[in-house]
């Protein structure tokens, strides 16, 4: 996904099983192409995982990139090594509930991840690496979104869905803080717009984008006690924003250009010198990016056919390049197009 989609069910959903339930699928990319789109649909498979593939024996590893891929019309986490040519190999199913499971970040340490179950409604999640340790983080039911550490691994930002949507408009969301057991869980901004996927930076700086100036999105930062408010961007629609590792960076994706062509960009943590990284010329979606720990190299999510995340005939791959976008290449592993979230391991 470019930007990532939030999924919950339209009413409360009985059945575990969310394979016959209806999902209003809130598509951040048709929100950019025309503000305030909300798709309606039950999104469909866009290739499988080949987890027989080649072992990887005798190829140097250099890294492990967690993500989210669809299996029988299912999102689940993954994971798969990345040689040192930027093929993945060794693709792993980390999660395997029957409800869709999104949105991964890996802990400081990367012996953990939080992550998206979708459950009568959407929680954050725990589970090790191993895929053993699963656990319930929300404390209460909501719809709880797009999960991340803070950088001493001792608490969790994430969004919080506080009024859903009516057809054509986008929900209003908070941003909060748990500790990592899930308790102190509180608000430090928003509620009366949009606000989504919050970003921890090692400066103590929240990262997200929001609706709050209009029919727009931009990017912002904030302190992590809810003070010193400030817009980084003003051109275009933005959204996807990611601290570097040192926090003097951030990767986004925007759609300045015009013609429904979605790059990414980065820019210094003030919103100074804001540079594009790719030149893709078709109208396809790129975008949900993720720096590795030594910050030379960025996984993103290709939309490879060129379609839209909300065409059902839509085909994604996780790919990575330098952190200056340069050698752009395919890991050759399919990924869900709605909702990739590629992540780098922690070294």
């Amino acid at each position: 996904m470019w930007i990532s989609p939030f999924r919950f069910p339209t009413t409360p959903v009985a059945s575990n099983n969310r394979n016959e339930t209806p999902t209003l699928v809130l598509d951040l990319m048709q929100v950019l192409g025309a503000v305030s789109v909300i798709v309606y649909a039950i999104a469909i498979g866009c290739g499988s995982v080949d987890t027989s593939a080649d072992s990887g024996a005798g190829v140097s590893k250099a890294g492990r990139i967690a993500y989210v891929s669809r299996q029988d019309s299912v999102n689940h986490i993954y994971v798969m090594d990345v040689d040192t040519a930027g093929v993945g190999f060794n693709a792993v199913k980390l999660t395997k509930d029957a409800e869709p499971e999104n949105y991964p970040s890996w802990s400081p340490d990367g012996q953990r991840l939080v992550y998206e179950r979708d459950l009568n409604g959407s929680a954050i999640y725990l589970i090790n690496a191993d895929g053993t340790g699963q656990k319930r983080l929300s404390p209460t039911p909501g719809f709880d979104i797009n999960p991340s550490w803070s950088p001493d691994g001792t608490r969790i930002i994430y969004a919080r869905i506080v009024e859903l949507p009516q057809p054509g408009m986008i929900p209003k969301t908070e941003i909060r803080i748990m500790n990592v057991d899930g308790t102190d869980d509180h608000a430090i901004f928003g509620g009366t717009c949009f606000n989504a996927e919050p970003r921890w930076s090692v400066n103590d700086q929240v990262v997200f984008f929001s609706n709050m100036t209009g029919e727009t999105l931009n990017i912002y930062t904030i302190n992590i006690d809810g003070t010193h408010l400030r817009q980084l961007t003003t051109e275009g629609n933005n959204g996807d924003p990611v601290w570097s590792p040192d926090g003097t960076r951030i990767t986004f994706g925007s759609d300045r250009e015009g013609g429904n062509r979605l790059n990414i960009f980065v820019m210094n943590a003030d919103g100074s010198e804001q540079t594009q990284l790719t030149h893709f010329d078709v109208p396809i979606e790129v975008g949900d990016t993720n720096w590795s720990s030594d910050g030379e190299k960025i996984a993103f999510q290709y939309g490879i056919d060129g379609k839209k995340q909300s065409d059902p005939n839509a085909h994604a791959e996780v790919w990575t390049m330098y952190s200056d976008g340069s050698a752009a290449t395919s890991t050759g592993m399919p990924c869900s197009n709605v909702g990739c979230a590629p992540r780098w391991q922690p070294e």
